[in-house]
């Protein structure tokens, strides 16, 4: 088979990231299967804090050299999500914890979970074939279960999600609301982030019936750092819109500590889809959306029923 290429998706957050690490370590461990994790993208300032924390390498940017081989997909199955010249016959595994939506060729291993992360996944797998996790494997892990489900207090948060951070914690032995509280002043830094990246660092692009849109996502503890710079955020979220074609952009802000967000409304058409899914006003462009954080399970589910 060669070596196992383990991916994650576009604009990979951290639970992407440390989901490809980690699995490397569990096809060594569990199968002898030769794997090496890449990025389909820039990390993230809290990606790169979580790597420097456990003093890891940064995976390295995906090619189509380097999926010559057999390929396993972590923290996705759309193709909109997957990197662009990705071979779909080549996939044999894919573990995730999102809705599914990928067509195979072939029989492959797909494991898919509602849990708050894939990293709980990952670990979850560990856990059932007995296999050691060492120091550094333990803490990757925890960072990716704390970044997906904004430190266990976010609506796709589980009570195994929960449990599985206790016991990792018995190997990792870390604060958890400290390293949390400093993961996500690292998610909050614009230092070194272009408006541009500010809507594509975590930005996720869907198929609904006929529909193309795209939806990005930033979360943070300072919310106003972000919303200052909404005439230029809207600016750019208006070109990548008609560049690409879409029938519908969003882009949410995420306030970490109030579990809140501000979803940025770029025209009539958005406008009218979000005042009939959310029932909220839109001012100023914006429209505030109380105790809603998760693109995943409150901004997803109601776009694809009324879209479908």
């Amino acid at each position: 088979m060669g070596k196992l290429a383990i991916i994650g998706h576009k604009n990979p957050d951290t639970d992407s990231i440390v989901s490809a690490i980690t699995a490397v370590d569990y096809f060594k461990n569990v199968f002898n299967i030769p794997a090496e994790a890449f990025r389909s993208g820039k990390l993230n300032n809290e990606t790169k804090f979580v790597l420097e924390a456990f003093r890891v390498k940064s995976p390295k940017l995906i090619s189509l050299s380097d999926t010559q081989n057999a390929i396993a997909l972590v923290d996705h199955n759309e193709i909109d999500q997957a990197f662009d010249e990705l071979d779909f016959a080549k996939v044999n595994y894919v573990f995730d914890h999102h809705k599914l939506s990928i067509q195979t060729e072939k029989p492959i291993f797909f494991r898919a979970e509602p849990l708050g992360s894939t990293a709980s996944l990952i670990a979850k797998m560990f856990h059932e074939k007995n296999a050691k996790i060492s120091k550094v494997t333990a803490g990757l892990l925890i960072a990716g279960i704390l970044s997906d489900t904004l430190n266990m207090a976010g609506p796709t948060t589980t009570l195994e999600d929960k449990e599985i951070v206790n016991s990792l914690n018995k190997i990792a032995q870390v604060n958890i609301q400290d390293f949390a509280d400093r993961m996500f002043a690292a998610k909050s830094s614009l230092e070194g982030i272009s408006v541009q990246e500010i809507i594509t660092l975590d930005y996720k692009a869907f198929k609904i019936g006929k529909f193309k849109l795209g939806i990005g996502a930033w979360e943070t503890t300072l919310p106003e750092s972000v919303n200052e710079k909404k005439r230029e955020i809207i600016k750019v979220l208006k070109a990548k819109k008609e560049n690409e074609k879409l029938d519908y952009l969003f882009f949410m802000v995420v306030d970490i500590l109030k579990q809140n967000s501000y979803l940025y409304i770029i025209s009539e058409n958005e406008k009218g889809l979000a005042e009939k899914i959310f029932k909220s006003k839109v001012e100023n462009d914006l429209m505030f959306l109380k105790n809603i954080v998760s693109r995943k399970k409150q901004i997803v589910p109601p776009l694809i029923k009324e879209l479908s």
